[in-house]
């Protein structure tokens, strides 16, 4: 792996201009996408969220201008990521680790299968394990189209008992890659397509600029002193990444402390409080996408730890756009 930073003497444009229109749920990881003309999310739904009606993880769809729910699917999963094309969505999640849902043992997430779901209609479901790394734990996914076939990265910890695999995933988090031809049918790719062990680097969203040939990942970045912001990266073989000029991406600040006005949802008075008043140290789990020529993103924020909420923000033009800007 190569990495790329600016130079001294870069030349850079203006930083782009991003929007934040405030909170609309507690927290939990999600994708957003546009299937049938509305811009839906697929959400996480653990058991820490205030709507989990089941008792256990699972994920849902919701239409974001209306607030229609899909119903609940995936239990067990975590780490909701989608991806649309020809009439169906995707929707991939990782499998828990055995430890008890309610964290009185520790994490329960991040266990060692990704696992796909898809439906044409949001209400019938299909699932197929795709990948099983036993020696990785597994976090966050994001998959994405390019010119030979499909992408996915995926967040990886290492376990101790497995020390050389351990060494190779590096710093909790790194991002791996694996590749398909067909969506159904996965191959992890060799180490060297990895970024980057050295240091934290999580919750990837990937996409492909098929114009400019360009992969775009944004991932979280562990600041120091306990403080997290998302920062984007470009590459060309998934190799070599280059180092966007404007990160990081968002950062956290007063503004996610506000309550979008048509969000469709009631927050309670003791989450107002831990909205308004509770120390806020990241942007954490952003991803977007293109919907009526503006970029729509939505990210966490909170202490990254015990609370969070889910925050919507814009970017006032299209997609690749955006990703290209952080280059210029």
């Amino acid at each position: 792996m190569n990495e790329i930073n600016y130079k001294a003497s870069q030349i850079v444009g203006k930083k782009p201009v991003i929007t934040k229109l405030g909170a609309i749920r507690d927290s939990g990881e999600q994708t957003p996408f546009v299937f049938n003309g509305e811009l839906l999310i697929a959400e996480t739904i653990d058991v820490t969220h205030a709507e989990n009606m089941l008792g256990k993880p699972y994920f849902r769809i919701r239409n974001v201008e209306s607030g229609f729910l899909y119903p609940p699917f995936a239990e067990g999963c975590y780490f909701s990521s989608a991806y649309t094309e020809n009439g169906t969505v995707y929707v991939f999640g990782t499998t828990g680790c055995g430890l008890n849902a309610d964290w009185t043992e520790g994490d329960p997430r991040g266990g060692s299968t990704v696992r796909m779901f898809w439906s044409d209609d949001l209400y019938k479901w299909s699932c197929k394990d795709i990948i099983t790394l036993p020696e990785w734990r597994l976090w966050n996914t994001s998959v994405c189209k390019d010119d030979t076939g499909y992408k996915m990265a995926f967040e990886v910890m290492g376990k101790q008992e497995y020390p050389a695999r351990n060494s190779v995933a590096g710093v909790p988090f790194t991002e791996f890659f694996a590749q398909s031809d067909d969506l159904f049918n996965w191959t992890v790719m060799p180490d060297e397509y990895s970024y980057s062990a050295s240091r934290y680097v999580a919750c990837p969203a990937l996409r492909y600029d098929a114009e400019e040939k360009y992969y775009y990942m944004v991932c979280l970045e562990a600041l120091p002193a306990a403080r997290y912001a998302p920062y984007i990266y470009r590459s060309r073989n998934l190799k070599d990444w280059e180092i966007g000029y404007h990160n990081p991406v968002l950062m956290y600040d007063d503004d996610d402390r506000k309550v979008k006005p048509d969000a469709h949802v009631e927050f309670s008075a003791e989450q107002l409080y831990k909205l308004k008043n509770y120390i806020n140290i990241n942007n954490s789990d952003l991803d977007f996408c293109e919907y009526k020529g503006k970029t729509y993103i939505f990210y966490l924020t909170g202490n990254q730890q015990t609370y969070g909420f889910m925050c919507e923000a814009v970017y006032d033009g299209g997609l690749y756009d955006f990703l290209r800007a952080f280059f210029r």
